[in-house]
């Protein structure tokens, strides 16, 4: 069993760092293989909405997105972390969200996997970041196991937020739980309501807005 997180941020060791450095510490208490993966030394191109994903099932963009993709697919848990920028997530977080659409075709590759959100705040724009990343993790039908929110703004402050970093460590040993329950979506949900909606009208592709 595998629990991966990832960090969407430009900073390495910063808050959000440590808080998801805390799931992933309670799942390795449960007997779970982590993995950390920080985006601050990745190259990551924008997604450019050319299609190919819906029709190939893999993203034609070679960057460091293709080994993430691989870790994900493996991975039985994956939590997700971010910083609060100017109310929500970073842009790192949105670039990352928007390239796992790739992961969509032909059908829901992070489907049943179980999936957490934690961000970072200095004050202000904890739920609107989170909502971010629960429906991004919804829209692959991951299992939601429960979300994380904490205050830091100088480097290191996380860990004098005691709530935060007790329930990081809780959500860590949960997300194990939940992954050895083996709940699962029913199966008409693996594929993407866009792909029903062809077959229906016999095209090959949708109109782009």
């Amino acid at each position: 069993m595998k629990v991966v997180g990832v960090v969407c941020s430009p900073r390495r060791g910063g808050n959000t760092e440590i808080l998801v450095g805390e799931v992933l510490t309670g799942a390795q208490s449960e007997g779970a293989e982590t993995e950390l993966i920080t985006l601050a030394d990745k190259r990551i191109e924008f997604c450019d909405a050319c299609g190919r994903c819906e029709e190939e099932g893999r993203c034609h963009i070679q960057d460091d997105m293709q080994p993430i993709y691989r870790k994900l697919e493996e991975a039985d848990g994956i939590v997700m972390g971010s910083p609060v920028w100017f109310w929500s997530v970073t842009g790192q977080a949105k670039t990352f969200l928007d390239r796992l659409y790739a992961l969509q075709y032909p059908e829901k590759r992070l489907m049943n996997k179980v999936g957490a959100a934690v961000v970072v705040a200095g004050r202000q724009g904890k739920t609107r970041a989170l909502d971010v990343i629960i429906e991004a993790l919804r829209s692959h039908r991951m299992i939601l196991a429960d979300t994380i929110d904490g205050l830091g703004y100088e480097p290191g402050e996380i860990r004098r937020d005691e709530r935060a970093m007790k329930s990081a460590w809780e959500l860590g040993r949960e997300m194990v739980q939940l992954i050895n329950k083996r709940f699962t979506w029913p199966e008409e949900f693996s594929k993407s309501l866009y792909r029903l909606v062809m077959r229906k009208y016999k095209v090959s592709r949708l109109p782009k807005q």
